[in-house]
């Protein structure tokens, strides 16, 4: 929030763009409402104010690495939905944290278990590269 302060673009990965559209566009179609929410998340990433990381060839080719070492999510018995939706889920994360790292940013997040876990699969298939941090987001 430091940044955005002070003018500086505020990033966020593709895949989370993704999610996040997802979950409002799902959200206004099950309450039957007009999509305020998206139409101001389109405004917002279009904006000068956010940066979005693209899953480029290097976000992608350690994304597929680190699925095909963990498949399935390592806490998926909490986690919520059908087991299509939660390894869904765990697809997304896996890209989100892969475009953090293979950009260089910390990755913000109030799910810093399953974080935790892609990155230190990252770790472990990149020993030589720098480490993904997981951070608490900001508060609000």
């Amino acid at each position: 929030m430091e940044r955005a302060a002070v003018g500086e673009p505020v990033a966020l990965t593709a895949p989370g763009l993704f999610e996040m559209s997802y979950g409002l566009a799902k959200a206004a179609s099950a309450t039957g409402s007009a999509n305020v929410g998206l139409a101001w998340l389109a405004r917002l990433s279009a904006s000068d104010l956010v940066m979005t990381l693209p899953l480029d060839e290097v976000a992608a080719l350690v994304a597929g690495r680190v699925r095909a070492a963990q498949p399935v999510p390592p806490t998926g018995a909490r986690r919520s939905g059908t087991k299509p939706d939660q390894r869904t889920a765990w697809i997304l994360d896996i890209q989100i944290a892969s475009c953090a790292w293979a950009h260089g940013h910390a990755l913000a997040t109030d799910n810093r278990r399953d974080f935790a876990a892609i990155a230190e699969l990252i770790a472990g298939l990149y020993p030589a590269a720098g480490r993904l941090e997981v951070i608490d987001p900001p508060p609000v």
